[in-house]
């Protein structure tokens, strides 16, 4: 075979690219690359913007491949319709490799279309492989020098509309714990996150050994994995900083935090508050996480995983007895007997009359001045109504009706 001067192939690659860049014959290019996109992705039909910027993006690509083609220096400059093609096809959500298989697929519709061409126009066989060739070769490295700026242009636009829901949510989520998110931020759609559920807040952290991009991504499975041992969807997160992460595990019912399994990565930790109802339960179970966490940082709790439940009157008398920690304290120890009312009242006076006398039914009988049988069945019902013996959590449940006792029934539950 006798080998083509490349000046004639260019020659007649340049005249070529004068002859198609009317709009007629652009179009009837255009017709076989849309049917090509089509057969592939039927879906755009249904998308009349997108199949109009995917359009755009393609005659931009042949009008650009066309300037240049015959040319013996070949310049490969993207055109902005190509830039905002791809930034359509982030917005739309779809996966990179999509946008790659489109490429693909318009060069397969190409190639359909310039065979066809090169086989009417050239009748020397020589002159048409060896057009057909640079034709190729031009075409792909014209892709190839586009990809790179669209493929940058995708990953900006993900990333932006990435970090622009992340500041939106958590900022939805600051607003939640300060008490002033309205009803429209807190949809399921809107936060990805049932707060009507039970919620458990997970505080978790690495040591700072650990270079910070590595924590974030080593805390954010965690989180995760959590979630899942929890019996929970994937978790609402929040950095907390460059080696901390809020998260919230939202269930149908209270999390059994016992089932939380240690971290797997060494360095990392793990506080859990208890299980709560609602929005008023995200707010208190993350403060008894951050409770739990200082204590756990402050070296007062060893091991990688430290739930609340677990050293709550110890974190109220080291500091985060408030008010409002005193009230859970009511509500959760107390709670069938924690209710307005003097059947109420007499039941909790006779539990505490019970445990500071030492369980003695006969001492607390004389104390209160009733039959010792009365004494029984008030502690029977006092039993019933906690759900659980009097002597279990004993430490806890006296403390709540000290606690009671010293500030009145304002810490009784309200609702």
């Amino acid at each position: 075979m006798v080998a083509v001067d490349r000046a004639i192939v260019h020659a007649w690659l340049a005249d070529f690219a004068e002859r198609v860049r009317t709009e007629a014959e652009t179009e009837h290019v255009l017709r076989f690359v849309d049917r090509a996109m089509l057969e592939e992705f039927p879906r755009f039909a249904a998308d009349p913007e997108l199949r109009g910027e995917v359009r755009s993006s393609g005659k931009a690509h042949w009008l650009g491949l066309l300037a240049g083609i015959g040319r013996p220096r070949f310049d490969i400059r993207p055109p902005i319709e190509v830039i905002d093609g791809a930034r359509t096809v982030a917005r739309r959500g779809y996966d990179l490799n999509v946008l790659l298989k489109t490429y693909r697929v318009g060069q397969r519709g190409l190639w359909r279309y310039i065979t066809g061409v090169l086989d009417l126009q050239i009748r020397d066989p020589e002159l048409r492989g060896a057009v057909l060739v640079t034709f190729w070769e031009r075409s792909s490295q014209w892709l190839d020098g586009c990809l790179d700026a669209v493929v940058t242009a995708y990953l900006e636009e993900r990333e932006q509309r990435s970090r622009s829901a992340e500041e939106q949510r958590a900022a939805t989520v600051q607003a939640l714990l300060r008490g002033d998110a309205t009803a429209a931020e807190l949809t399921p759609e809107r936060l990805g996150h049932n707060v009507e559920h039970q919620q458990t807040a997970l505080t978790l952290w690495a040591d700072h050994s650990m270079a910070s991009p590595v924590a974030a991504r080593v805390l954010a499975r965690l989180a995760a994995d959590t979630a899942a041992a929890l019996g929970g969807p994937p978790p609402l997160t929040l950095p907390s900083g460059t080696h901390g992460l809020w998260a919230w595990v939202a269930t149908p019912e209270p999390a059994d935090v016992a089932l939380i399994p240690a971290p797997p990565v060494p360095g990392t930790r793990m506080a859990a508050g208890t299980p709560w109802p609602g929005v008023d339960g995200f707010r208190r179970s993350h403060r008894e996480a951050l409770a739990a966490q200082r204590l756990s940082a402050d070296g007062a709790a060893a091991g990688p995983v430290i739930a609340y439940r677990d050293v709550d009157l110890v974190c109220l008398l080291t500091g985060d007895g408030s008010v409002e920690s005193a009230r859970l304290l009511v509500e959760r120890e107390l709670g069938g007997i924690a209710g307005p009312g003097e059947p109420a009242a007499r039941l909790r006076e006779t539990v505490r009359e019970f445990l500071a006398g030492g369980g003695n039914v006969t001492a607390t009988a004389e104390a209160l001045g009733v039959h010792t049988n009365t004494v029984r069945y008030r502690l029977q019902q006092a039993e019933q109504r906690l759900g659980r013996p009097i002597d279990q959590r004993r430490l806890h449940l006296e403390l709540a009706l000290e606690v009671l006792a010293a500030y009145g029934d304002e810490l009784l539950p309200t609702g």
